[in-house]
């Protein structure tokens, strides 16, 4: 029986709908900066798709060394208020958080 290579799938990119790339743009975020949310973020699942926040205070329990990354730092405001919607491998919108989200 041949045994299968897995691959990580977080560390491969994400691909972007029409939708998504204007999206990201109207909201003002880079592709780096979604990247960083769906690598880094935590998820949950949102009807036939994933959502993928990046919640600090959980972050500080599991990986605190993530918080002192310069990346983090520089974009942490857009990073902690974005929301991303991903179906597979693909972005299907990301948006704004501005009030709590129940889970």
């Amino acid at each position: 029986m041949p045994i299968k290579e897995i691959t990580k799938t977080k560390n491969l990119p994400l691909e972007f709908t029409c939708h998504a790339q204007k999206r990201i743009q109207q909201r003002g975020l880079t592709k780096e900066i979604v990247q960083f949310i769906f690598d880094n973020g935590l998820k949950t699942n949102s009807h036939q798709d994933v959502r993928y926040i990046f919640n600090t205070k959980k972050q500080k329990q599991k990986n605190r060394e993530l918080l002192s990354d310069p990346f983090f730092k520089k974009f942490q405001k857009q990073i902690e208020n974005t929301a991303l919607i991903v179906h597979g491998r693909v972005l299907v919108t990301a948006y704004r958080i501005d009030r709590r989200i129940w889970r």
